[in-house]
Parts: structure tokens; C-alpha cells; sequence
């Protein structure tokens, strides 16, 4: 049986402790503050970027270096006969298409998932591609399965929009308007995009609102069921039992790590469903 590297990039909201726990290998995404580039967790502190969330400070994300992406698969093929990998949904980054160009310099033994996931979803999906390896699938079998099946959605909660706001996803005039209103957006993840769906005027509505539609049309036990949060646990925990309620299922609690927070901002709240592969 080939030994298969499995790998993503930090948007996966993985921290190095936990990729050394399920040896997922991780390229790390660079973290920008008032100008300034910084690694998570090698460079800055996680408390640090939520310290500058939280004051408002303009937090922005960039690609994985080139050469950082290429190294990291040299290194591990000298180690592993194949290399799988699932970077940021094609939709919010240029890292997947360019992966998958390198890609094809290594003559077969790197393959890129063309991504629609994002967050902790991603190293769920490498979890079921360890365990369809151990039964004899291929990668390129595996990809094929899940570019074809693969099925993430979630609603995202905002707690505040000023990293939307800074982010460039909305205006300042319009951030201005829905705090004097009052008013509370949703945002939906699907296909690996994220759009506004929904405004609401309360947190506690939007909650509500976020748990309905991503249950909407789908039987509950086709699905593996998550809430994660932004350095926002107590809430979390509440919604964690409303969610478990709703689909009668088991449901993961995670959290946003810096690349997704500097985006949504702090006190975010995600509700999400991803398909149960069949294999």
C-alpha cells in the first residue's frame, strides 16, 4: 500500500497540535497586520491577532508562498510516495488553480483537489481520504469522488462588521447604515463562495435564522453537522445544543482560527453540514 501525505494550508483551521495529532501537514498562510507579515503560530500568537480584531486594526491573509508549497512537497515525497491535498476553496483564493498547475511538474505523485471547502470541513474531508486509502482507493479516485460528491454549506454569523468592513466584502457606508439599523447579516458558503443571503435585525434571530437554513431540504443523517466559532465559546455552546436539537445529530464544536477570523471577525459563529461520503 502507497504511503499517502495528506496536506492542506491554515485555512483549514487546524493548529500545529492538532496536525502533529492526526498528521495532516500543513502550509501556513501569511498573516498581514498594518502592513506587516507574520506566520501563525511561528511569527505572532493567536491571541495576538484576535488582540488586533478586536481593536480594529486591518488584518488581511495572503497566499502561501510558492516556494514554501513546492518545499513542503519536495520534503514529503522523500518521505511518502504521494502527496494529497486540499487547499482554500478555488472560490476565495488563487492558491487552489495554481497547486494544481505546479502539480502537474510532479508527474502524478501530487494531487490537488480542485476545493469547494473551507475551515475545519477541509481536514474532515482528508480524514475520509485517509480512511478510502487504508480501503484501497487511489487519489485520484478519491479526488474524483469528491470533486463529484463532495457537498459543503454553512451560514455564518458575524458578531460585528468591521472585519468585512476592512476586509473590502462591505462598504463603509453600508457598514455604517446596518450598525445605526441595527442589522445583522447572514452570510452563506456554498460551492466554496460566500454571498449574503439574509439580513436580520438581532444576533438572536440571526442564529435562529442560520440553524433553519442550513437544515432547509436535507435529511439530517446525510450529513456530518458542526458549529464553530470565533474565540466566542460560551455562545457556541448554547447553539451547539439548539443545533443538536434541530438535526437530532451529533454535532462538532471547532473553532475559526486567524486566516477565517481576519475575514469574519471575532465572535463569529458558523453553522455547517458537510455530505457523508459514500464509499
Amino acid at each position: 500500500m502507497k504511503k499517502i501525505a495528506l496536506m492542506c494550508d491554515s485555512s483549514a483551521d487546524i493548529s500545529k497540535k492538532q496536525a502533529e495529532e492526526l498528521d495532516i501537514h500543513v502550509v501556513r498562510m501569511p498573516i498581514i497586520i498594518d502592513g506587516k507579515e507574520y506566520i501563525e503560530e511561528e511569527t505572532i500568537e493567536e491571541s495576538e491577532i484576535i488582540k488586533a480584531l478586536r481593536e480594529g486594526v486591518v488584518v488581511k491573509t495572503a497566499q502561501p508562498i510558492i516556494g514554501d508549497l513546492t518545499k513542503m512537497w519536495d520534503e514529503l515525497l522523500k518521505e511518502y510516495d504521494e502527496v494529497f491535498y486540499i487547499p482554500l476553496t478555488y472560490s476565495l483564493s488563487g492558491t487552489c488553480q495554481v497547486a494544481i498547475q505546479l502539480a502537474e511538474a510532479y508527474e502524478g505523485r501530487v494531487t490537488v483537489l480542485n476545493s469547494e471547502f473551507v475551515c475545519y470541513p477541509t481536514v474532515k474531508m482528508l480524514l475520509t481520504a485517509r480512511d478510502m486509502f487504508g480501503k484501497g482507493y487511489t487519489c485520484a479516485q478519491v479526488k474524483e469522488i469528491f470533486e463529484r460528491d463532495g457537498e459543503l454549506l454553512a451560514i455564518l454569523v458575524p458578531e460585528t462588521l468591521t472585519a468585512l468592513k476592512n476586509g473590502g466584502r462591505i462598504s463603509p457606508a453600508a457598514a455604517a447604515l446596518a450598525g445605526l439599523l441595527k442589522i445583522q447579516p447572514l452570510l452563506n458558503v456554498k460551492h466554496g463562495a460566500i454571498d449574503l443571503v439574509d439580513k436580520v435585525r438581532t444576533l438572536k434571530k440571526a442564529y435562529k435564522e442560520g440553524i433553519s437554513y442550513v437544515l432547509d431540504g436535507v435529511d439530517p443523517k446525510d450529513y456530518d453537522w458542526m458549529i464553530i466559532d470565533a474565540d466566542n465559546r460560551a455562545v457556541s455552546d448554547e447553539l451547539k445544543v439548539l443545533l443538536e436539537e434541530a438535526t437530532g445529530q451529533p454535532v462538532e464544536q471547532r473553532e475559526f482560527k486567524a486566516v477565517i477570523m481576519s475575514h469574519t471577525g471575532p465572535g463569529t459563529i458558523g453553522f455547517g453540514r458537510i455530505k457523508k461520503i459514500k464509499y
